[in-house]
């Protein structure tokens, strides 16, 4: 493009006219500012930018509790950490460039390999903070760690003395401090070490995250660790990710390098999911949008399809599942109702056809019998139900039925199929300090989300309300008198439902402390804010692995 082209197409991006543009022309050229010239680039990102062999390099892992804490390598100047990479195989013995099934790279996600951002970010806490203004105001004032720890201790001391050993609710858990010697954990974790050996402690239990997904795999399995390992995945010929996001989520080791190999292979990609997300755009997945909480009913159409197309593995289901149809019943529960009959409308008056399913979910019939025919007839198929749609009133319906289509596919127990609800077969256990009653004590347990419930209703509540935990000692069905509670890496008012009832709740706490990294959302509600470390600023063992295995066994 000429010179004189260029001029008209400033001129026009400028919306300015010809006599004007002239003018301004003029005057910059005659002061230097403007030049026609080409330069060369030479900024980089960072100045000066480092190369490696001027930086020293440790080892470490990703502490992100979402069950698979892949390798990183901090590449750091002096104490400052430059950047981040991940394996390559250096690190593996002399296995450098190796990534083969026997011996894969375990390489981190983006938000592992992005931490940097996060380790120097602007909202990091730095000191211990007082509150100032009025309870959620945000309003805080510096002090020394002297003024935060003694008034914390007296406050402590004084409500244990007030209102007994159940005054102070214990609100830890995994996040992304997960190692063997530091643990931010409801049971295993050091502050519940802490308030326990103090003598005054509520605990709670429950993960918001999965709860569907728990009571549906014990009554279906009769435990929470009936999931495939991921390397299962790369033998896969179908592999069906319902409400799973997988390149933000693994639910285990390696995942997306398995998924990778089954795609190499000839695997097809199915994405059920409101939303396209990247997973769907990386294995060029056929994504069926439907609409929020109602998969149930989908997979309900699926399973319709297949009955009466007899596509069922009837050996299978005769050999290993209980309830399937009137020939699997139990004896005790001989005529009662089965999953077929349901399905076909029995009991209802109600088929539970594709067309049936289409007019709730917003999936089209002619998609749910596609789908419902993939699965069935491709060996092996591995159906995700991820823990995102059991989210919902109802929640656990949905993984209930994902079970049962597992189930009746005969796509349980076989290499490269899915049975998975909340844990894999088998992980990695780590805990400098088990768990034990003289040393992880509470005085009550409740669960997790119905702290405020339990608040605002003191004392008039039955057990069953706020899901309290049977114990053995002298405070068994006490209801929890809780009138101070500890954050120690956990972000209610993020992540539980009902906030406004929280916001309710909160304001009839006496002492509120919420230790973490930067101001939480919960953190904003609080009377004292103690900074922590990163992984990346203490000494720790990190092992995979999603779940404690004092909680597996509850």
């Amino acid at each position: 493009m000429g010179i004189s082209a260029k001029l008209k197409l400033l001129e026009s991006s400028l919306n300015l006219n010809r006599r004007d543009f002239l003018k301004i022309s003029a005057i910059a050229s005659a002061a230097g500012l403007v030049s026609l010239k080409s330069r060369k680039a030479e900024a980089f990102a960072y100045e000066p930018y480092l190369k490696d062999d001027e930086l020293s390099t440790v080892v470490t892992s990703c502490a992100h509790n979402c069950g698979s804490r892949h390798m990183l390598v901090a590449h750091k100047k002096g104490d400052v950490i430059v950047r981040l990479s991940t394996d390559n195989g250096t690190y593996q013995g002399d296995a450098y460039g190796t990534d083969t099934e026997e011996m894969p790279q375990l390489r981190a996600c983006l938000r592992g390999r992005s931490y940097r951002s996060r380790l120097y970010s602007a909202e990091r806490l730095l000191f211990p903070m007082k509150r100032v203004g009025k309870r959620g105001e945000g309003k805080f004032k510096r002090i020394s760690w002297d003024e935060a720890l003694d008034f914390v201790a007296k406050e402590m001391v004084r409500l244990k003395e007030e209102y007994g050993p159940t005054a102070l609710l214990d609100q830890s858990y995994a996040g992304a401090s997960w190692g063997v010697l530091h643990k931010s954990d409801q049971i295993e974790g050091l502050q519940g070490r802490f308030l326990g050996l103090f003598g005054c402690r509520t605990s709670s239990w429950s993960v918001p995250s999965y709860q569907g997904t728990t009571f549906s795999s014990r009554m279906t399995f009769g435990t929470i660790k009936d999931g495939n390992e991921d390397d299962t995945f790369a033998h896969s010929k179908l592999i069906i990710m319902w409400g799973w996001n997988p390149a933000y989520t693994f639910h285990g080791g390696n995942t997306f390098y398995y998924m990778r190999l089954a795609k190499q292979r000839g695997c097809q990609f199915v994405l059920v999911d409101p939303q396209y997300t990247d997973s769907a755009a990386a294995y060029d997945a056929w994504w069926i949008p439907i609409k929020p909480n109602t998969d149930a009913a989908m997979m309900a159409g699926m399973a319709h399809y297949i009955f009466t197309n007899n596509l069922q593995d009837q050996a299978f289901i005769d050999k290993f599942v209980q309830g399937m149809d009137a020939g699997t019943m139990p004896d005790w529960a001989k005529n009662r109702e089965n999953f077929k009959d349901y399905i076909l409308g029995k009991y209802d008056n109600e088929p539970k056809t594709p067309e049936w399913a289409a007019s709730i979910c917003g999936v089209k019939a002619s998609d749910i019998k596609k789908l419902a025919d993939m699965y069935a007839t491709t060996k092996p198929a591995a159906l995700k139900a991820s823990w995102a749609p059991g989210r919902n009133a109802y929640g656990e319906q949905y993984n209930r039925m994902a079970a049962a289509l597992q189930a009746m596919t005969g796509n349980i127990g076989v290499l490269g199929g899915s049975s998975e609800g909340v844990g894999k077969a088998w992980q990695a256990q780590g805990i400098a300090y088990p768990y034990d009653k003289s040393t992880n004590i509470w005085k009550q347990s409740i669960k997790s989300d119905r702290w405020a419930h339990c608040v605002l209703n003191y004392p008039n509540l039955k057990r069953e309300e706020i899901g309290l935990w049977p114990r053995s000692d002298a405070t068994d069905g006490q209801i929890p008198n809780i009138r101070g509670i500890f954050w120690h890496g956990s972000d209610w008012f993020n992540q539980l439902t009902n906030i406004n009832k929280e916001i309710q709740a909160i304001r009839k706490m006496e002492l509120v402390v919420c230790m973490d990294s930067t101001i939480t959302p919960s953190g904003l509600w609080a009377d004292i804010l103690l900074p922590i470390t990163t992984h990346f600023e203490r000494h720790d063992v990190a092992l995979p692995g999603a779940l404690p295995q004092s909680l597996l066994e509850r």
